[in-house]
């Protein structure tokens, strides 16, 4: 009687642990004899395959949580590049460096301005919050400066006829509103030079991409 009970109770341990440990046991090296293993063993076994499941489950439930944050990090992380790149994009074409579309104004110039009047323009346009401004194909950026060269005024070394357009983007109203105001810069060169200056706003003002490199050439980043 009492073989048939250890019997029946090692057919149950054997089952338990079968149960809890079936792919540790089948990864053994050396496969394990259940029947050859003493009560005491058995128990150990137990006790050790419990606790190597608990750290499985623990285990799982942190990579499930991480798997959770990165779900979450995914489109926060996505919107976050996308307004960087907006950033970029906006910076890049305000410096000059890329192209540029929008409302604005159109100024035809036709007679002998030196470069002091067309920098007294270009200056005007800027102080009345233009955003982009070109001179014909010239793209003008913080370091664009007007010089009298050997037969023309030139604009970061590109020579500018007598005849060329001065194109600007912002407000239409406010920037022929400055550059038309009374005792203002146009009205102000009417008095030394020749030339007819006709200005009209634009719904669409095209800039090009400057051609000129824009990094420094004397100035370093400082640490």
């Amino acid at each position: 009687m009492k073989t048939s009970v250890a019997q029946a109770t090692m057919f149950a341990v054997a089952v338990l642990i079968g149960m809890l440990a079936v792919g540790q046991l089948n990864s053994q090296a050396r496969p394990i004899e259940i029947s050859r293993l003493s009560p005491t063993e058995l128990s150990t076994l137990i006790e050790t395959l419990t606790a190597r499941n608990r750290e499985l489950r623990s285990g799982l439930a942190d990579i499930r949580d991480q798997l959770r944050q990165y779900e979450i990090s995914g489109p926060q992380g996505e919107s976050a590049l996308q307004v960087s790149r907006e950033d970029l994009r906006r910076i890049t074409a305000f410096a000059g460096i890329a192209g540029v579309d929008g409302q604005g104004i159109v100024m035809n110039v036709d007679g002998k301005l030196d470069a002091i009047a067309l920098n007294d323009l270009i200056n005007e346009l800027r102080n009345a919050g233009a955003e982009a401004i070109a001179v014909d194909d010239v793209r003008v950026t913080a370091r664009s400066v007007a010089t009298e060269g050997p037969r023309a005024i030139e604009l970061d070394g590109v020579e500018i006829g007598e005849q060329f357009t001065l194109r600007a983007v912002g407000s239409p109203d406010g920037l022929l509103g400055a550059m038309e105001r009374p005792g203002g810069i146009i009205s102000q060169l009417k008095l030394f030079i020749k030339a007819t200056i006709q200005i009209r706003q634009a719904e669409s003002v095209a800039l090009p991409a400057s051609d000129v490199s824009l990094l420094p050439v004397v100035g370093t980043p400082a640490e």
